[in-house]
């Protein structure tokens, strides 16, 4: 094998032998790097957020259960091969973490011996807190809870109660804005989870300090204006539905809009009557007094006393507040369109049309004219709806790329590589080495049948090649001569190729 590289690394040159070895030790660097690079795992979050204080009990326990970690942002991602997931998360609950945020029920697991009455009451207030944090923590869009019980002792000699109170801190995912059903659901929750706790004394703000649901009384006036507000919205929707309904079937969904306006009176009143009725009266005292005749034989005596009461009715009269003083109604219909095919414009609908649709919608909303109830139908053309053509479903390449990033990008290194390999050894290879073997050729082929030693191969037509004398031409032609049926065979390969 020696004997066989030899010839070749001697024509070949010490700097270009020493390009050689460094193209090629650059190259098996690349592939190796490439191929760590396109191996290596794929790391995701096991858990986000984790305190810093608790950071060590959660490394402790992926090194127990021999799982690689990566710690990102100070610590506080923990970061675990993508194969490694549901091993680390297991290893973590198995130790039991994490276990942030306070402490529930479990509180009362432990004995007790010794506790005072007031440790008790402090430990079923944070057990508390600590239940309702992770049923709110739990909720759709809620990241974490924080709850503050204000739990007031019973007093008997108090000349009134203090009432309960509670505030909850919302951190929501992604920043985003709570809902209004899930404030007043959380308000509703807490509320019915402590005893003497009523929604509207549950304040919840978000981590951003913004005030999203604040603890009123029942009669103040901000509560009783959003209760307004909520009601007439509630009114006016309902009522506009209705009209809608009925004109809709006669003038088409499309062709049709209405507007209800209802004002109402949330004036609370409570009036008491009493009356007295003379003519029904009843016997409440009657008292008699008799003297008995004496021996001597006096008179006889006989008093009577009777008191009558007159007859009285009290009346306490308390008006619902949300009753409705006066409606308006806006009504809005397309002019009717113009027959198909034809090219003229839409025309206004007739008097009596308009009159008809206004009577239909005064019985649907229940106008009172008395009342000073209004209901106005106008006929106005509408602008054409305009359709946006939904668009072609679109190939997400880019989620195709991100999955198979690592392998593609893997192959077109390797692929630039051997790109970069063969342009070097091409590079390399000398101008006149094709002359050189041609030449070399011809004197295998004449030589042997000079020297009659493959008496199988013809003459060849033309001269033997007199080569200049130089270590190549002489090793070749000593090879040939101690091999000359390996030479023989050549020969017979190249006259077979020609």
């Amino acid at each position: 094998m020696a004997d066989v590289f030899s010839p070749l690394l001697d024509r070949i040159g010490g700097p270009r032998r020493a390009l050689i070895i460094i193209v090629g030790v650059v190259a098996a660097g690349l592939i190796f790097a490439v191929a760590q690079w396109a191996g290596a795992p794929t790391w995701v979050p096991a858990y986000v957020g984790v305190p810093v204080e608790s950071v060590n009990q959660f490394t402790d326990k992926l090194d127990q259960a021999g799982v690689k970690y990566r710690l990102e942002r100070g610590g506080a991602d923990i970061m675990v091969a993508a194969n490694d997931l549901a091993k680390a998360r297991v290893a973590l609950a198995k130790g039991g973490l994490p276990n942030t945020g306070r402490p529930g029920l479990e509180l009362f697991d432990q004995p007790s011996w010794g506790m005072t009455d007031f440790t008790q009451r402090i430990n079923y207030r944070r057990a508390l807190e600590g239940e309702l944090e992770r049923t709110i923590g739990k909720m759709r869009g809620v990241d974490a809870a924080q709850v503050h019980l204000v739990l007031h002792e019973t007093d008997g000699f108090a000349a009134q109660d203090r009432p309960t109170e509670a505030s909850v801190v919302l951190k929501l995912k992604n920043g985003a804005d709570a809902d209004a059903d899930v404030v007043k659901g959380i308000a509703h929750l807490v509320a019915s989870s402590v005893e003497g706790l009523t929604s509207e004394r549950v304040t919840i703000v978000d981590d951003g300090g913004r005030l999203l649901s604040e603890a009123e009384e029942p009669s103040s006036p901000i509560g009783l204006t959003s209760r307004q507000l909520q009601m007439q919205r509630d009114v006016e929707d309902y009522l506009r539905g209705k009209a809608e309904k009925i004109v809709a079937d006669m003038v088409g969904q499309n062709n049709l809009r209405v507007q209800v306006s209802a004002a109402m009176s949330f004036d609370q009143i409570q009036r008491t009557t009493a009356s007295v009725d003379p003519d029904k009266q009843a016997v409440t005292a009657e008292q008699k007094a008799e003297i008995v005749p004496g021996a001597q034989g006096g008179a006889g005596q006989n008093n009577t006393s009777t008191t009558y009461e007159n007859t009285r009715s009290t009346e306490s009269v308390v008006a619902a507040p949300g009753a409705l003083k006066r409606l308006t109604v806006a009504v809005l219909v397309a002019d009717r369109p113009a027959p198909a095919g034809s090219k003229a414009a839409p025309t206004p609908r007739t008097a009596d049309e308009l009159k008809q649709i206004e009577t239909m919608v005064r019985s649907a909303v229940g106008a009172d004219s008395t009342r000073g109830d209004q209901v106005s139908v106008v006929s106005v053309p509408f602008a054409p709806a305009v359709v946006i053509p939904p668009e072609a479903p679109k190939t997400d390449l880019v989620r195709v790329v991100q999955t198979a990033q690592r392998p593609l990008l893997g192959v077109l290194g390797l692929a630039m590589i051997i790109v970069v390999v063969l342009f070097s050894l091409k590079s390399l290879k000398p101008a006149g080495a094709s002359t050189g073997a041609i030449a070399a050729g011809q004197q295998m082929m004449a030589l042997p049948a000079a020297s009659g030693a493959a008496p199988t191969i013809a003459p060849m037509p033309f001269a033997p090649v007199m080569l200049p004398t130089n270590t190549m031409r002489d090793k070749v032609n000593s090879t040939i001569e101690q091999q000359p049926d390996v030479a023989a065979r050549v020969v017979r390969a190249w006259l077979k190729e020609g």
